[in-house]
């Protein structure tokens, strides 16, 4: 697997599902950094064939609408790489927001790593 450095995110590799975490906490999920984020997935679902991917959001406290919008964004790419993108990780409050907006509806959401890697 390619092992690019990213400066937002972390990529571990486990059984061929990329398993991607974030450097930052809070901070990144705002202003200017969003756009450069939503880069780096770019970059990493355009790096596979076929990119099946988990992002861990644990670390998340916020996400803001234009994160969303780069996810949304990520699941179509995906997509279209017939490949397969879960979340896991969501806090309640984060997890309720997705549920009252049907971001459920879009995204396949766990609560940990281990159970979305047993569903790939």
């Amino acid at each position: 697997m390619p092992l690019t450095e990213y400066e937002y995110i972390v990529v571990n590799y486990v059984d061929g599902v990329a398993v991607v975490s974030f450097k930052e906490s809070v901070a990144m999920f705002e202003g200017d950094k969003v756009q450069a984020v939503g880069t780096e997935l770019i970059d990493l679902v355009e790096s596979r064939k076929e990119p099946r991917l988990l992002i861990n959001l644990s670390n998340a406290h916020f996400i803001s609408s234009a994160m969303l919008a780069h996810l949304v964004k990520l699941h179509r790419k995906v997509q279209e790489s017939k490949g397969r993108l879960r979340l896991c990780g969501l806090r309640p409050v984060i997890l309720d927001a997705f549920k009252v907006s049907r971001f459920d509806r879009i995204f396949e959401i766990y609560p940990d790593e281990a159970s979305a890697l047993k569903k790939f």
